[in-house]
C-alpha cells in the first residue's frame, strides 16, 4: 500500500517539474490532467458510518435533528451552519401523498428547499443483484447524479435535511430511506439529516416558521459524487453476505463479505405478526392484482405475496412502530431508543445485520439503530420481499410455481438452516417468477455492489448534466495543460 502511494507522489513530482503558473486553488489531480480517483478512495467500515446522537436530540448538528436546529439554521445559515460546512443548506419536504400546504421559508441564495412528491422515484431504483431483480432498493450512480442536478446540490459542500411534509409512516420511511440513499453514494454524515417530526405539525405548535405560497428556486450548480472518493457501499448487506454469515461461512458463494470477527447480530425490523409468520407479505411491485391470471416471469412486476412467511434463522425482532410516537411520527427518545434494542438481547459490539419487508420499510429501523443508537450496521435491502420469494414448491398443474425449483439451488431460503417459522403461501397468491436454472446455482449475488464501485471509480461522466459545483474529473495529454 505505501509502495503504491510512493508511486503516485514520485510521478505526480516529476510532472510539477516544467509546470508554472499553475493556479493555486485547482485540485492537484485536475491541474495535472490524470485520474487519481482509483488510488484516492477510502473504504468506510459501518462503524465510521454511523452516527451516535446526543441524548438531547436539541444538540445534534447531523443526523436526527429537531425543529429548533432546523429554526436556527433557517433563520442565518451563514452564521449558524455547523462547523466544516461550506455549501448551502437544501431541504426537501417529502410528501408521498397529499401535502400540508406550509412550505419552509428560504432565501434561495444559501438556502433551498423542495417538496417532492416523488422521492422514492428520485432516490431507488429496481435493480438486479444478479440473484432476483428486486424494487425499491438504493439507485444507481447515474440516477443519484441526476438528482444533484434537478436540485443543485454540490455533494462536496452543501447539507441536506429530509423533513416529512406532513404526518404518517409512509413520508418518515420514505425520509430515512432518502438519507440511506445519499449516504450509501458517499455523501457524508457530518451534512446530512433527518427532521424529527412533520413540517405540518411543527408549523401548528409554532416551532418552524413555515409560509403558504412557494416560489421555485435553484441554485444552479451541481457536483460530482465520485469527486468525494469515499466508498460507503459497505452499508449495503447482499443476500449472499446475509446466508454466507447464517451458515456460518460454509457455502460456496463468491464476491461475499468475511463475517465480521467481533459477531454478527440479525434484527428483523418488521411488525411482531410478520416476524412471526401470521401475516402475509405483500411480493414487490403493483402491475398485476390477480395471481390466478399472472403469467410474468419477474419478482418485480406482481402484488402477491411472498412464497412464504417466517424470519431469517437466528434474527429477533425489533418493532418498528415501538421506536416512534404514533400520533407526532417523532422518534422516541434516546434511552427508550436504547432500551428498545437492549431488549433484543443485543450483545455490545457485535456488527448489526437489518432487514424489513423491503429497503424503504427497513431503512425506518436502520436510521435508528444506525445513525441515532451509533451501532455497526448494514441493511439488506432486499428485506422479506426477496428472501420470502426464494421458496421452492411443487405447484399443482395451472398454478405458479416458486421463484426455486432446484431443492439444491444456492438461493433456496425455505430451508431450516436459513430460516424460520416457515409458513407456504397458497399457490394462487403466490406470482409466477420462476428464475432459470442458471439463477438458481450462479455464485454472487453483488452485482449492485460492483457495478456501484465500478461507477464511483470510474472515468467516465456521472451524467450529472448540472452545473460546474463540482470539480470537474480530468482527462489526458499534457499535465500542464496545453
Amino acid at each position: 500500500m505505501k509502495l503504491k502511494y510512493l508511486t503516485i507522489l514520485t510521478f505526480i513530482f516529476a510532472q510539477l517539474i516544467g509546470c508554472k503558473g499553475l493556479p493555486e486553488y485547482l485540485f492537484l489531480p485536475q491541474s495535472l490532467k490524470f485520474d487519481l480517483t482509483p488510488f484516492l478512495f477510502r473504504v468506510y467500515s459501518p462503524a465510521e458510518l454511523a452516527t451516535l446522537s446526543n441524548a438531547d436530540y436539541n444538540l445534534n448538528e447531523s443526523g436526527l435533528i429537531t425543529a429548533s436546529k432546523l429554526s436556527r439554521y433557517l433563520s442565518n445559515w451563514n452564521n449558524n451552519r455547523p462547523a466544516g460546512v461550506p455549501g448551502n443548506l437544501i431541504v426537501f419536504q417529502v410528501q408521498t401523498s397529499g401535502g400540508s400546504g406550509r412550505y419552509v421559508f428560504f432565501d434561495g441564495k444559501q438556502v433551498f428547499a423542495y417538496p417532492v412528491p416523488n422521492l422514492s422515484e428520485l432516490l431507488a431504483d429496481v435493480r438486479d443483484d444478479g440473484v432476483l431483480a428486486i424494487d425499491g432498493v438504493v439507485p444507481k450512480g447515474k440516477k443519484i447524479s441526476d438528482f444533484f442536478s434537478i436540485y443543485g446540490i454540490d455533494p462536496a459542500l452543501d447539507y441536506i435535511v429530509f423533513a416529512s411534509d406532513t404526518t404518517s409512516l409512509a413520508n418518515l420511511s420514505s425520509a430515512t430511506f432518502a438519507y440511506y440513499s445519499l449516504l450509501y453514494w458517499g455523501f457524508p454524515k457530518e451534512r446530512l439529516a433527518v427532521l424529527n417530526g412533520s413540517i405540518a405539525d411543527l408549523t401548528v405548535a409554532n416551532s418552524l416558521f413555515t409560509t403558504p405560497s412557494y416560489t421555485y428556486a435553484n441554485s444552479n450548480r451541481a457536483g460530482n459524487i465520485k469527486n468525494l472518493f469515499r466508498d460507503h457501499t459497505v452499508l449495503q448487506l447482499t443476500i449472499g453476505d446475509l446466508i454466507h454469515a447464517v451458515k456460518n461461512g460454509n457455502t460456496n458463494l463468491e464476491e461475499v463479505d468475511p463475517i465480521p470477527a467481533e459477531g454478527f447480530y440479525i434484527i428483523d425490523g418488521r411488525p411482531n405478526a410478520s416476524y412471526t409468520g401470521t401475516v402475509n407479505s405483500t411480493a414487490s411491485g403493483s402491475k398485476y392484482a390477480n395471481c390466478t391470471t399472472k403469467t410474468n416471469s419477474t419478482f418485480v412486476s406482481n402484488t402477491c405475496v411472498a412464497t412464504y412467511e417466517g424470519r431469517v434463522k437466528s434474527s429477533v425482532n425489533l418493532v418498528p412502530t415501538d421506536l416512534y410516537d404514533g400520533t407526532t411520527f417523532q422518534f422516541k427518545s434516546f434511552s427508550q431508543l436504547q432500551t428498545y434494542l437492549s431488549n433484543t438481547g443485543y450483545p455490545a459490539n457485535k456488527q448489526i445485520y437489518i432487514y424489513g419487508e423491503d429497503a424503504t420499510k427497513g431503512s425506518l429501523v436502520w436510521f435508528v439503530v444506525h445513525q441515532i443508537l451509533g451501532k455497526p450496521t448494514r441493511l439488506y435491502e432486499g428485506g422479506w420481499k426477496q428472501f420470502g420469494a426464494l421458496g421452492l414448491r411443487s405447484p399443482t398443474s395451472g398454478s405458479s410455481p416458486s421463484a426455486i425449483s432446484q431443492p439444491a439451488s444456492y438461493w433456496r431460503t425455505d430451508i431450516a438452516t436459513l430460516s424460520e417459522s416457515n409458513t407456504p403461501n397458497a399457490d394462487a397468491n403466490v406470482p409466477n417468477y420462476q428464475l432459470d436454472v442458471s439463477r438458481q446455482f450462479i455464485k454472487s449475488s453483488n452485482k449492485l455492489r460492483t457495478e456501484d464501485k465500478s461507477f464511483l471509480r470510474g472515468t467516465a461522466s456521472s451524467g450529472s448534466g448540472g452545473g460546474g459545483g463540482g470539480a470537474p474529473s480530468g482527462g489526458g495529454g499534457n499535465a500542464c495543460g496545453g
